[in-house]
C-alpha cells in the first residue's frame, strides 16, 4: 500500500510540473502572438515608417517583455514580408525598391484578375452583394474624409475577390504579399480617392452587366496603376514621429514576462 502511495505520489507530482511547464508554454505562446499581431498592425497602420530601424531592445520596453517574444515576433514578420533582418544591423520595416513594387504589382495583378474570374463563373451574385457593400464603405468614409476607414474598405473590396474564388492555392499565395500592400496602402499618399471608388464602380456594373472582359480590363488598370502612388509612398518613406514617440505609444501587454 505504501509503495501504491509512493507511486501515487510521484505521478501526482510529475504530473502537476507537466501542467506547469505546459502553462507556460502556453502562456509563452501566447504573448508571442499579441506581440506578433500588435507589430503587425503597426507596420500595417503606418505607425512605422518605411525602412525603420526596430530596436528589440526599445520594442521590449514598450511591452514590458522580454526580448525573447520580441525577437520571435520580428522573424514571424520576416516570413510575412513585413521585416527585414539585417545581419550585423538588426531588424528594420520592410522597404521595397521599385522593381520590388512593379514585381509585387504585376502579382497582384494576376491573382486578383484570376479570382475576379472564378467568382464570375460560380459565385457572381454573392461577390457582388459583397463588392457593393464594400463600395458602400469606400463611399461613405471618404465622403466623412475617414482615411483609414477607407483604406480599411478599399483592402476588404480587394478581399472579396480572393475569398470568394474557391481556389485555396490562389488564396495562400495571395496571403504572401496581402500584408506589403496593406501596407503599402496606408502609407499612399494618393489624394485622388474619388477615382478609385468610379473604378470600383465599373467593376461592380460590368459584372453586373454580365461583361467579364470589362471588368477584368478595370481591375487590371486599376492595380496597375498603384504602381506610381507605392512608388511615391516609398520615395518619401520619412516618418514624421521620432522612433522614441513611436515606441512609446504602442500599448504595454498586460502580461509579465516571456
Amino acid at each position: 500500500m505504501e509503495v501504491e502511495n509512493s507511486v501515487s505520489r510521484g505521478n501526482s507530482s510529475s504530473y502537476h510540473r507537466g501542467e506547469t511547464i505546459l502553462g507556460k508554454a502556453e502562456r509563452s505562446k501566447s504573448l508571442r502572438a499579441r506581440v506578433t499581431e500588435r507589430l503587425r498592425r503597426a507596420i500595417l497602420d503606418a505607425e512605422f515608417a518605411l525602412g525603420q530601424p526596430l530596436s528589440e531592445e526599445k520594442l521590449a520596453a514598450a511591452f514590458g517583455v522580454s526580448r525573447t517574444p520580441v525577437k520571435d515576433a520580428l522573424t514571424a514578420l520576416q516570413l510575412e514580408g513585413l521585416i527585414e533582418i539585417r545581419p550585423q544591423r538588426g531588424s528594420f520595416v520592410f522597404r521595397p525598391s521599385e522593381t520590388d513594387i512593379a514585381r509585387l504589382c504585376e502579382f497582384r495583378e494576376m491573382m486578383e484578375v484570376r479570382a475576379l474570374s472564378l467568382c464570375f463563373a460560380d459565385r457572381r451574385d454573392i461577390t457582388l452583394a459583397q463588392l457593393r457593400r464594400a463600395n458602400d464603405a469606400v463611399e461613405f468614409a471618404y465622403q466623412r474624409n475617414d482615411r483609414a476607414g477607407w483604406m480599411e474598405a478599399d483592402g476588404e473590396f480587394h478581399e472579396v475577390l480572393v475569398r470568394n474564388c474557391d481556389n485555396n492555392y490562389l488564396v495562400d499565395s495571395y496571403k504572401l504579399v496581402s500584408g506589403q500592400v496593406a501596407a503599402l496602402r496606408n502609407h499612399s499618399r494618393s489624394t485622388d480617392l474619388n477615382r478609385a471608388i468610379i473604378e470600383h464602380k465599373g467593376i461592380i456594373d460590368a459584372m453586373g452587366n454580365k461583361d467579364l472582359l470589362q471588368a477584368q480590363q478595370i481591375l487590371s488598370h486599376h492595380i496597375l496603376k498603384m504602381r506610381e502612388v507605392y512608388v511615391v509612398s516609398v520615395r518619401s518613406a520619412i516618418s514624421a514621429k521620432s522612433s522614441e514617440n513611436i515606441f512609446s505609444s504602442l500599448a504595454t501587454l498586460s502580461s509579465a514576462d516571456g
